[in-house]
């Protein structure tokens, strides 16, 4: 089969725009992957727009893509032509950096902090520029301007308000005034103010005269007072002397062994009670009828005995008696 000469260039003018079809395919799907799109805010944006330059150290690595305004901010879109690492720490600034207020994305990459993912919201900073500046010239002048308009006003004045001349003149003659008034007031008060000195220089005399009347008042009071402690005191040292020997007398009695023995011992109460008894038993014993003793079973009994009669040795009594010295010299002993 023989294939025309048309033919053949319909399908070598097919195959070659399939050929450039594909190759711009290959481009842009090349360039769809190397495409990376981060967001950065700024405070302020000034004349930054879609489509400005994106550079790193004066190389074009992107443009500027959709600015979206948050009311306090604005967010901007960043488009890079190839694939890069954002870090920690990198700056994005808005510079102006032609004379016409033409405006670029500087970026300054930090080599060092943690990779950021490519939907971290990052932070700009928006550095003045020309027109900023024009800007700010007009709101300067716009200041001078009122404080000339101020400074006018307080030199000349107007219709409605007095110049700063005229309010301190006012103010002086004010002060004048009341300055005079005040002399006045002094001159028609100057006879009554010597009369209420006078009186306060006499009170204070009077003052003082009582006062020495009273220090004498009270010196004396205080020398009767003196004399009556001092006697006061004597009477104490007396009454101190007194109790002082009547302790001295206490304790010499509760000393002695005597009086001791009395007070704290009941052996001679003992003996008392024993006389008592005895002598109840010989007054019971002793018949109305006769003098005779009686025993307790109603017996008579002797009055006397030569039983226990001593003529020689010791009597009874004389025993008793050295029988309670010894006692009495056993208890001084065991004291």
């Amino acid at each position: 089969m023989k294939i025309s000469d048309r033919t053949l260039g319909y399908v070598s003018l097919i195959a070659l725009i399939g050929l450039f079809a594909f190759i711009a395919y290959c481009m842009w799907e090349a360039h769809h992957e190397a495409t990376t799109i981060i967001q950065v805010d700024f405070d302020e944006l000034g004349t930054l727009q879609p489509e400005d330059q994106v550079v790193i150290r004066g190389y074009t690595v992107g443009t500027i893509g959709k600015v979206q305004w948050l009311g306090d901010r604005a967010r901007v879109q960043i488009k890079f032509n190839q694939p890069i690492v954002i870090r920690e720490g990198t700056q994005f600034n808005n510079v102006n950096y032609a004379i016409m207020g033409q405006r670029r994305l500087e970026i300054i990459p930090s080599k060092t902090g943690k990779v950021l993912p490519d939907d971290y919201i990052h932070t700009g900073n928006f550095e003045p520029g020309i027109a900023e500046i024009l800007r700010y010239i007009d709101n300067i002048n716009e200041q001078v301007e009122m404080v000339r308009q101020l400074i006018y006003l307080l030199s000349v004045g107007d219709s409605t308000h007095k110049s700063a001349n005229e309010i301190i003149e006012s103010v002086i003659s004010g002060i004048e005034a009341s300055l005079s008034n005040t002399e006045h007031t002094l001159a028609t008060l100057q006879p009554a103010l010597n009369n209420l000195f006078k009186q306060a220089d006499m009170a204070s005399n009077n003052l003082l005269d009582i006062t020495t009347q009273a220090d004498s008042a009270v010196t004396t009071i205080t020398e009767t007072v003196n004399e009556k402690i001092a006697l006061a005191e004597k009477a104490l040292v007396k009454i101190s002397d007194g109790a002082n020997k009547t302790n001295e007398l206490i304790n010499s009695i509760e000393a002695d062994s005597i009086y001791n023995k009395i007070l704290y011992s009941s052996e001679m109460v003992d003996k008392v009670n024993k006389l008592v008894e005895k002598l109840n038993e010989i007054v019971q014993a002793i018949d109305t009828k006769g003098i005779k003793i009686l025993d307790e079973n109603g017996n008579p009994i002797k009055p006397f005995t030569w039983k226990n009669l001593n003529f020689i040795g010791k009597t009874a009594r004389e025993k008793a008696k050295e029988r309670a010295a010894k006692a009495q010299s056993e208890q001084g002993e065991s004291k």
